[in-house]
């Protein structure tokens, strides 16, 4: 696992091709900021979709040096249902959202018949540069799965692990999160986190191990395992966090995000391409991490939702 983005960067422009970045409502200064950063950086090529002449003006207005694409879409259409065509006919390769609501970006990527929902699943994978962990550490849905069952966590795990593949994870390792390392009836949680642990036991997430449940301290200190007495080879050393709801893992995203010395990436991933949905309060460094992530998933290529 890389430990830093800047180590991520230097693989992706060391061995990857720019991929094509396709910008649903691009009449936006924030996502076009963005956008063009990153092609600066040489990991993304800017397909800007929105009305010509005012992507134009604001793309004008940047004066950026990067080549870039605009394709026009008229007012009263949807950006993202150009962004989905593109995608699936092979000229971009992944989509970004820009100047639009978020239910609007989703329904055409969702289209049972022309969208690039191909599994029936997509989920938030947020991936972490965290002051004094060793490597950077994924994290489960935070924005999209308000209250996840078993089988939700199920596959959420499933595309959690197959994307840390695509990050350079030989063996991911899961923390499913919980209150304690207790299972109590109480808490609902530790017999989802038990329930995993056992599928990951006999074998149903392939080479991949599923820890639960544990507590944040024990998943990511090992010196507090060992005070603890908590005995795993795992602890201070696991790839992915499974938050047991959104609402924690949203939480904790923007207690980290107070550190200045964190970068938090994050995008949806499941569908045929991933999907960037950086806010516009995100700082720089965020929607760069962010791009960088959608670009190394989308040239790995489509994600499964199993490993088989």
């Amino acid at each position: 696992m890389f430990t830093t983005f800047a180590e991520l960067k230097a693989h992706a422009l060391a061995t990857l091709p720019a991929q094509r970045c396709a910008v649903a409502g691009a009449a936006d200064d924030h996502a076009l900021e963005a956008v063009f950063a990153a092609a600066g950086e040489g990991f993304v090529s800017p397909v800007l979709i929105g009305p010509a002449d005012e992507v134009r003006a604001k793309v004008e207005a940047l004066n950026p040096a990067s080549e870039h694409q605009i394709v026009d879409c008229p007012a009263d259409q949807n950006p993202a249902a150009i962004a989905v065509e593109l995608v699936r006919a092979g000229q971009a390769d992944f989509i970004l959202k820009g100047r639009m609501q978020t239910p609007d970006l989703l329904r055409p990527i969702l289209h049972k018949a022309t969208g690039l929902n191909d599994h029936g699943f997509i989920t938030h994978f947020g991936l972490m540069q965290i002051a004094g962990y060793p490597k950077l550490l994924g994290m489960s849905d935070s924005a999209v799965i308000p209250h996840p069952s078993l089988a939700d966590k199920k596959r959420i795990v499933e595309v959690g692990v197959a994307t840390l593949r695509r990050l350079g994870v030989a063996r991911p390792v899961v923390a499913a999160l919980c209150a304690s390392e207790t299972v109590s009836e109480k808490m609902p949680e530790t017999l989802d986190a038990r329930a995993l642990a056992d599928m990951s036991a006999a074998g149903e997430f392939g080479d991949a191990v599923v820890l639960g449940p544990i507590s944040y301290d024990l998943a990511t200190s090992a010196a507090s395992a060992a005070i603890k007495g908590y005995d795993s080879p795992h602890s201070g050393d696991v790839d992915m966090l499974l938050v047991p709801q959104m609402v924690a893992g949203n939480i904790m995203s923007k207690i980290w995000n107070a550190d200045e010395r964190n970068v938090l990436a994050g995008c949806l991933v499941g569908a045929r391409a991933p999907v960037g949905l950086t806010s516009r309060s995100a700082s720089m460094a965020e929607k760069l991490a962010s791009l960088l992530l959608c670009s190394i998933l989308a040239a790995a290529g489509p994600l499964p939702t199993s490993e088989s």
